[in-house]
């Protein structure tokens, strides 16, 4: 079910914590491949910007940009942002990216500490959604996709425990986006098939809002609502940002929303020759993943949704982070191996 949220006053808070996927992991999926001596799965020579699944920042680091001035940085460096592509919110057999839950493990070991003045976003449900499509394409290959019934109860549940865990370790402020269609992305679309576009358009509605296909209404559990009932706990503040919607009409209307009315919706960044890094006027940077521009329209909408304070101009921060000496910090990491899944 769609919970609405109308904008409100200028909020302050002390710090940005992130927990999510690759929308907004800020380069532990990078540093983990390159502990493990892996591929780089992000890398700076294909366009990629410091580790992010992107050619720039992503609205987690503009969003931090509104709060403290600076970018989010990588837990594995020791940073606030525990993210890491390919994570889901559930945890699966097999899955080397780390859960939610997870996330939350490595935040423990961390050291680092939540009050009640900082600010938690949380970004999943992706990959969850890219899961069930999969398990539905292999129904679809069978001749059988009336048998398929999707199943996010495991995912539901992991965004409800892992709020009360942190709430728990002292967290009172929470953003939560929705995620994108995933029926849209170009690892989708390109594969030619009708029946998958709208099927993958099903499931983000189905874990975002509740949607039922059956009945055409979002009367099922959705991101939302777990959300909604979270936020009765005492003292927390925690709000929904629909970004499936937020697509919708951003898609409907780009000049609405800074963009131009021209913006490519289908075609990915990386794959035009003389578009990257740059990517002006492109949705996909790659395959899955939005360009900067795109997450700073997101980020825009989040700080107008939510009353935080506005978000500057790309090139004035990297003006301004150019003249900034980088100090270096010998860090503690937890070493995992992460097999990356790029969403």
């Amino acid at each position: 079910m769609l919970m609405a949220t109308p904008a409100v006053a200028q909020q302050r808070y002390s710090n940005l914590f992130v927990f999510g996927d690759s929308l907004v992991d800020a380069g532990n999926a990078q540093e983990g491949q390159r502990l493990a001596g892996r591929t780089d799965p992000a890398p700076a020579a294909a366009g990629y910007f410091q580790g992010r699944f992107s050619n720039g920042d992503t609205f987690a680091d503009y969003l931090s940009m509104s709060i403290g001035g600076t970018r989010t940085q990588a837990s594995l460096l020791g940073g606030l942002n525990f993210s890491v592509g390919g994570a889901q919110a559930r945890e699966m057999a097999g899955d080397a990216s780390p859960s939610f839950a997870e996330q939350i493990g490595q935040f423990a070991l961390s050291g680092k500490t939540i009050d009640g003045n900082s600010l938690v976003l949380l970004t999943f449900g992706g990959n969850d959604v890219r899961s069930e499509l999969t398990r539905f394409g292999g129904f679809l290959a069978a001749g059988r996709p009336q048998d398929f019934v999707a199943d996010f109860s495991a995912s539901l549940a992991a965004l409800s425990s892992g709020l009360d865990a942190l709430y728990t370790s002292g967290a009172r402020n929470f953003i939560v986006t929705g995620l994108p269609d995933i029926g849209k992305i170009p690892n989708v679309t390109r594969r030619g098939s009708a029946v998958l576009n709208d099927k993958g358009e099903d499931l983000s509605r189905m874990l975002n809002s509740g949607y039922d296909p059956a009945t055409d209404t979002d009367d099922l559990q959705g991101i939302d609502d777990v959300v909604a009932a979270f936020a009765g706990r005492s003292g927390a503040d925690a709000r929904f940002f629909d970004l499936f919607d937020y697509q919708r009409r951003l898609g409907a209307d780009p000049q609405a929303f800074g963009l131009p009315g021209t913006l490519n919706q289908r075609d990915i960044c990386l794959a035009t020759p003389g578009r990257a890094p740059g990517c002006e006027g492109f949705v996909y940077f790659d395959d899955i993943h939005p360009t900067t521009q795109l997450h700073q329209a997101i980020a825009n909408g989040l700080t107008t949704q939510f009353g935080i304070a506005a978000i500057p101009e790309p090139a004035s921060w990297l003006m301004m982070i150019a003249g900034f000496a980088l100090v270096a910090s010998t860090i503690r990491r937890r070493r995992y191996a992460l097999r990356v899944v790029y969403a």
